[in-house]
């Protein structure tokens, strides 16, 4: 009996053995599927930032290019004679903060800005502006504009700055200005005159590019206003 009775406590001892590794096995990952765990995580994390990038995004914004008026319409043909005025200087325009976002800001019936984010500039404001601004003076003047910093043997008779106070797009669709045209001496040291300027260009309708077209004219206003009061100051001198 004796002999007998040991083979089966070797067999439960081993059977207690076996068991108690399933039991350790199942409270832990295997090597081999912690892999594919992590495998599905990742794939489950990249899938979600698909489609959360899939939701938050949109078309691209509408960009729009500001061009000068073309001369034949803009200028009659008396216009286009010598002006008497010499080699003019110009500096980039001045815009006040909201507009020199590239995002469209238009004045609300209520009086507030708003920013157009699907419909924006295609280049910066200031550096739209002061190329339109510089091709309407060289224009009207019939003369030779440079934008600083110019040349060292470039000596202009008349230095040209704008400072905007308020560039909005009005609620009919096309722009409201506001500001000041700054004549200076060639070497900028001396304030020649101070023309105040405030334009309103009306939309027929309220296209975007309609408030583009309000902000050509109204560059070509404030040309003609600088060229007409350098003439004064000619005619004084």
């Amino acid at each position: 009996m004796k002999n007998d009775t040991q083979p089966l406590r070797r067999f439960g001892a081993q059977r207690a053995c076996h068991c108690g590794d399933i039991g350790a096995d199942h409270g832990r990952i295997l090597p081999g599927r912690r892999k594919s765990w992590c495998r599905f995580s990742t794939g489950c994390a990249l899938v979600g930032l698909m489609l959360l990038s899939a939701c938050g995004s949109g078309p691209p914004p509408k960009l729009y290019l500001l061009e000068p008026l073309q001369p034949i319409a803009s200028l009659p043909p008396s216009v286009t004679s010598s002006t008497g005025i010499g080699l003019l200087g110009m500096s980039a325009v001045i815009l006040p903060g909201y507009a020199t976002n590239t995002q469209i800001a238009s004045i609300g019936r209520n009086g507030t800005v708003v920013q157009d984010d699907d419909h924006r500039w295609a280049e910066e404001p200031e550096d739209a502006i002061t190329r339109v601004l510089s091709d309407r003076l060289r224009e009207r003047a019939s003369t030779t504009v440079l934008l600083e910093p110019w040349p060292r043997d470039y000596n202009p008779a008349a230095r040209v700055e704008v400072v905007f106070d308020r560039l909005l797009r009005e609620p009919l669709g096309g722009a409201d200005m506001v500001g000041q045209i700054l004549l200076l001496s060639g070497d900028g040291r001396k304030l020649l005159r101070n023309v105040p300027f405030q334009i309103i260009h009306y939309g027929r309708d309220t296209k975007k590019s309609t408030f583009f077209m309000a902000i050509s004219q109204g560059i070509d206003d404030i040309a003609r206003m600088a060229v007409q009061a350098l003439q004064e100051l000619n005619s004084k001198s």
